[in-house]
């Protein structure tokens, strides 16, 4: 299992544009098969939270590998203040 949580940081004017894209791909990742969580939250108005889970890295990078992603990450190229911060979560066992 993976948990990611990406912090996405679009420049002002941007904002809307990105999290429109974003919002375009929720429903097309989240039947991907080995998703499991695909959800988008804002903090402050100013960055966008999506928080994923995925069955394993095979499933993760397939999620990666689809045009509808692609087109998300080369928008950012443009839209972007600063590189997202993604944090990959691990479980721990107790």
């Amino acid at each position: 299992m993976i948990d990611i949580v990406a912090f996405i940081h679009p420049k002002p004017e941007k904002f809307a544009h990105c999290r429109t894209l974003i919002t375009e791909i929720l429903a097309p990742t989240r039947l991907e098969k080995g998703c499991q969580r695909f959800e988008l939250f804002t903090e402050n108005n100013t960055t966008l939270v999506l928080v994923e889970t995925f069955e394993s890295q095979e499933a993760l990078d397939f999620h990666y590998n689809q045009d509808y992603v692609k087109y998300v990450f080369a928008e950012y190229e443009f839209a972007l203040e600063k590189e997202p911060e993604i944090h990959k979560l691990m479980g721990v066992v107790s």
